[in-house]
């Protein structure tokens, strides 16, 4: 639906995390798009965006937490990993558990 999201579409939230995230990669990184995971989240900023990368011979992942609005969002988290998360530690940011330490 129009409002799965909020007021943003998956493919918004999506480049937004690409766009916080890719100069923290190698140059060569590649995003795949096409496998993001979003999740509402119980805290805010209210989403979290999983967006498979590759670099450097590495599957990694760019991290995000993003709220506000597609003309201006506000980015929580934005990481740039080698490692993709396990799910326990997804269901943290979830819920809000292990940002900027471990609660």
């Amino acid at each position: 639906s129009a409002d799965e999201y909020g007021d943003f579409t998956a493919s918004g939230l999506v480049e937004i995390c690409v766009g916080a995230t890719k100069s923290a990669f190698a140059s060569d990184v590649q995003f795949d798009t096409t496998g993001s995971r979003i999740e509402r989240r119980n805290v805010d900023p209210e989403w979290l965006v999983l967006v498979p990368a590759q670099t450097a011979g590495f599957a990694g992942e760019a991290q995000c937490t993003i709220g506000g609005s597609p003309t201006s969002p506000d980015i929580g988290l934005s990481s740039a990993s080698i490692e993709r998360l396990p799910e326990e530690q997804i269901q943290k940011l979830i819920d809000g558990k292990n940002e900027g330490g471990d609660r």
